[in-house]
């Protein structure tokens, strides 16, 4: 049976979760939250609706549907992909232009940063600027960034978040 994504078909954090179940093979669907009308339902175990845990959750997105079950985006990860990275995903500040953050680490190491919204050039640069960097280094790092008069930056966000 096929997933169904519940999330921005152009989004980074959908896309990450297309492609680790793709690597586990299992196909997807990814449907766009803004096309979803509230009375389609869209439950899972006769418990949850998935348009309103997409609005109470604020674009904390993507939602999974597998074999009968309802899960989030770290949920999905840790179910799916390599077992010794874990996932851990947060909303910043509402200063800033990113919507939430996601980061992989193993043994203590970034292996990745995913943005959902915000710059996509300045995302991409973290990411790739990141990688293999310890998180007490990142910290250090980003701590004291901020973006014009905002009083923080996505970096910053991403500081405090580890």
């Amino acid at each position: 049976m096929p997933a169904k994504i519940l999330g921005n078909p152009q989004g980074r954090l959908t896309k990450k979760v297309q492609d680790t179940l793709l690597a586990k093979g299992i196909t997807s669907e990814i449907i766009n939250p803004d096309v979803l009308e509230p009375t389609e339902g869209w439950r899972t175990n006769g418990a949850v609706d998935y348009r309103a845990d997409y609005e109470t959750h604020n674009q904390m997105l993507p939602l999974i549907y597998i074999d009968g079950a309802c899960y989030s985006f770290v949920q999905t990860m840790e179910k799916y992909g390599p077992k010794d990275v874990k996932w851990k995903m947060w909303a910043p500040s509402p200063a800033v232009c990113s919507k939430a953050i996601a980061v992989a680490i193993k043994d203590d190491v970034i292996q990745e940063v995913l943005f959902s919204g915000g710059c996509d050039g300045n995302s991409t640069c973290i990411n790739r600027l990141l990688y293999g960097t310890s998180v007490q280094m990142a910290k250090h790092l980003l701590g004291d960034v901020m973006c014009g008069d905002k009083g923080t930056s996505c970096g910053r966000e991403l500081a405090r978040g580890l």
